[in-house]
């Protein structure tokens, strides 16, 4: 099976480094608008998908989206999705995962991060560097744990979510779809629909 990369920025170079910590080697990076300036990173060649992606098998192919932006990313993976394709996860090897976890597909766990008993992690999310998810969350799909969130146990987090670096979230909270919430945030109670 070979693994491929839909994205060549800065979140891309940081997943080619987990499966290289891992063993496993990437087979290409794809992009709607590869850079002019590079034809690789880090060995790994970059295609334009226009030019490569008829010659990809859908059958022989896992893919992460790597792209930071919640609203793209869930654009190309439904669009992946539709056209067949399928998603595996990139998971560091210096994460704590902890009894009971589960991570979906598409899902990305970067350096150092901690999940904690029983947690639920939904699709193409990324739980960025540093982060702590304690027992019992729920992360909800397409949301993005931003470096050193610490999430207290029992918070639910909705789909679409971006919770900004070191934001902390108290424990047996709810966080709302499409929230947007600033670096630094301190989150002592429940919120639906607004950014803070």
């Amino acid at each position: 099976m070979e693994i491929y990369l839909y994205g060549c920025g800065g979140h891309a170079k940081v997943i080619l480094d987990i499966f290289d910590q891992q063993g496993k080697s990437i087979k290409a990076l794809i992009d709607d608008n590869p850079p002019s300036t590079a034809n690789q990173i880090h060995g790994v060649p970059i295609y334009r998908a226009s030019e490569a992606l008829s010659n990809i098998s859908i059958e022989n192919s896992k893919w992460i989206i790597a792209i930071g932006n919640n609203r793209v990313r869930k654009q190309i993976a439904l669009k992946f999705e539709n056209q067949g394709y399928s998603f595996t996860t990139a998971i560091h090897p210096s994460a704590k995962i902890a009894l009971g976890v589960e991570i979906s597909p598409g899902t990305v766990v970067m350096a150092n991060s901690v999940i904690n008993t029983d947690t639920k992690i939904g699709t193409h999310a990324i739980i960025n560097t540093g982060s702590l998810i304690d027992h019992d969350c729920h992360i909800g799909d397409y949301t993005h744990i931003s470096p050193g969130c610490t999430l207290c146990g029992h918070v639910k987090v909705g789909k679409n979510v971006l919770l900004g670096a070191n934001t902390t979230v108290s424990p047996c909270l709810e966080i709302g779809n499409e929230m947007n919430c600033q670096p630094g945030s301190i989150i002592t109670k429940s919120l639906s629909s607004i950014s803070i």
